[in-house]
């Protein structure tokens, strides 16, 4: 698993400033040395051929921040036109130390040049407390990037793989209306425990954010650098809110993960609509999601303490009927957020039916994998195929189900 941790730094000496700002100025024209060469360029390793022996004959950079600088040019190569004007720069361990003095004040040594090093103290407050914990609790240190007054220190553990053979599941769709949708889902019995709606206040915030910004947005274009400022201030508070709430709401899953020992299961999407997929309205709610954030929040909470966790494909869970197997469109067209079968009639949440029909697909596939035998899903030998739940490229999940009683979904009529 691996963490960001930002610390801060002491004032420097006019000395170790001048130093700093030299180092950032050089590698921002090595940034726009090789982003001249990036039109000519077909792949990464084209452009560091390129670039690199005209670069290391000029430049006091490291060989390996050259290739940093490189590798930034590339990842951005889609979204920068006019050049870099600011930058954060990455080493990796070669390239700094970290370190206390005499009287106990936390450092690193930069080495900018080969030969050629300086230090950057670090302030000790609560971020630099954290970053001792983790330090303590076996964490290392893998790459510092350097910021404007900042370092941000990537830190890595190996934690084991826990074994994903738990009679509960807890099925976890993620969605525009509702962050979280929750079923806690009895293998052995086929009886849904207990179904939880978590992040409803997310989208509402959102939304009310959106609006306000559009306004913002109105007087910024028109000139005004007070509606400037204030838009830059929400924008950064719409994302704090939206990164603390899917930390809080994985932490609340995670928890109710160990209150009943299960394993937990999201959806493995792609979440990034574009024009002709769906409406503007459509894309606004879909692009707002914060589901690579939220699942990540998920899963190294599941590492930390424990819990298995497992992304399933995403095929047909919206429009799985868990009454009948009948396989419609996801969401009534009368009501986007009822799902109606037309083959049985049964009417339910379609965030709760989809979180049960992941919890189903979770297991599937976990028993076809061979990993236990005493979980299986039970469902009903009349009605309902779960083979629909499956590609058709991988229908021998389909004979992992053990078919002898219904599911515990009540339709609502």
């Amino acid at each position: 698993m691996r963490k960001t941790v930002l610390l801060n730094c002491l004032p420097l000496t006019a000395n170790k400033r001048q130093i700093l700002n030299s180092f950032f100025d050089e590698y921002l024209r090595v940034l726009n040395l090789t982003l001249e060469y990036l039109p000519n360029a077909k792949s990464s390793t084209e452009l560091h051929h390129l670039t690199y022996s005209n670069i290391r004959k000029t430049s006091f950079l490291p060989s390996d921040v050259v290739q940093e600088a490189r590798k930034d040019v590339w990842a951005k190569r889609k979204t920068i036109k006019k050049g870099f004007k600011r930058c954060s720069i990455r080493l990796n361990k070669r390239w700094f130390k970290f370190f206390e003095t005499e009287r106990c004040t936390p450092c690193f040594r930069i080495t900018y040049s080969p030969r050629k090093s300086f230090v950057i103290p670090i302030k000790r407050d609560n971020g630099y407390n954290r970053f001792k914990d983790f330090l303590k609790g076996g964490w290392e240190t893998k790459s510092i990037c350097l910021l404007n007054g900042k370092i941000a220190v990537s830190i890595e553990k190996e934690y084991p793989e826990p074994v994903n053979d738990r009679r509960y599941v807890v099925g976890v769709d993620i969605g525009s209306t509702t962050l979280a949708a929750v079923t806690v889902f009895d293998s052995q019995t086929s009886k849904v425990v207990k179904q939880l709606y978590f992040g409803r206040d997310v989208a509402v915030r959102q939304r009310k954010y959106e609006e306000r910004r559009s306004k913002l947005q109105h007087h910024a274009d028109k000139g005004s650098e007070k509606a400037k400022k204030y838009l830059r201030r929400l924008k950064r508070k719409q994302r704090n809110f939206v990164k603390t709430r899917s930390g809080q709401i994985a932490k609340v899953i995670v928890n109710l993960a160990l209150k009943y020992n299960a394993s937990i299961a999201i959806e493995k999407l792609r979440l990034r609509a574009t024009k002709g997929e769906v409406g503007k309205n459509g894309r606004k709610k879909i692009n707002r999601i914060p589901y690579a954030q939220f699942r990540d929040f998920l899963k190294s909470n599941c590492l930390k303490y424990g819990v298995p966790f497992q992304e399933v494909d995403a095929y047909h869970t919206s429009k799985w009927c868990p009454h009948c197997g009948a396989v419609n469109s996801g969401h009534d067209s009368r009501n986007y957020a009822l799902y109606r079968c037309k083959k049985c009639g049964m009417v339910v949440n379609s965030d709760r039916k989809a979180s049960l029909a992941i919890a189903v697909k979770s297991l599937l596939e976990r028993t076809s994998q061979g990993l236990t035998n005493s979980c299986f899903v039970q469902i009903s030998r009349r009605r309902v195929a779960v083979n629909l739940l499956v590609r058709p490229d991988e229908g021998d999940l389909s004979g992992a189900v053990h078919l002898t009683q219904p599911l515990m979904e009540s339709p609502l009529r």
